[in-house]
């Protein structure tokens, strides 16, 4: 039998205890112990105080860049899934046939993980968007709202020369 030859998960945690490893989940991989529970912060609902509602354009630019660096790291895990692609070595027994059929597909462009993070890219980048045109918007309207009120404030009191 060929010791580098794995058949099963046992065969897997033998290699290791001979490489003197131990297995590890790979690190952006979570455990169901490392998940948090859900804080339904993002659910509340938008209330005004004094009939407005105040944007901070700080928090706006750093909302904007933490979904930047959630952005780059699934880009990294996107040019990780491309190795996926190369096709793996199958043995001569009767199911490899239909395993390297059944698994081509794991690092498809279509429909494997290349696939699923290209649209959760897709999905990432239209909400990028969208609070960098709302933040405009609000900029816009903001600088409008300024300049209505120094023709007006000129306009009531023309000693301002505004």
């Amino acid at each position: 039998m060929d010791p580098y030859r794995l058949e099963d998960k046992a065969d897997a945690k033998r290699l290791l205890r001979e490489l003197g490893k131990q297995p590890q989940t790979p690190r952006h991989v979570s455990t169901a112990e490392g998940v948090k529970a859900p804080t339904g912060a993002g659910t509340a609902e938008l209330v005004a105080d004094d009939n407005r509602i105040e944007l901070d354009p700080a928090e706006i630019a750093a909302a904007n860049a933490e979904l930047g660096r959630r952005y780059d790291e699934l880009s990294d895990l996107l040019a990780q899934a491309k190795e996926l692609a190369s096709p793996l070595r199958d043995g001569g027994s009767p199911v490899a046939d239909h395993l390297r059929k059944a698994f081509g597909i794991r690092g498809s462009a279509d429909a494997g993980v290349q696939g699923v993070l290209q649209g959760y890219l897709d999905e990432l980048n239209a909400l990028r968007d969208a609070i960098r045109q709302a933040a405009a918007g609000h900029q816009a309207a903001d600088e409008q709202a300024q300049d209505s009120l120094t023709a007006i404030r000129a306009d009531t009191d023309p000693g301002l020369g505004l």
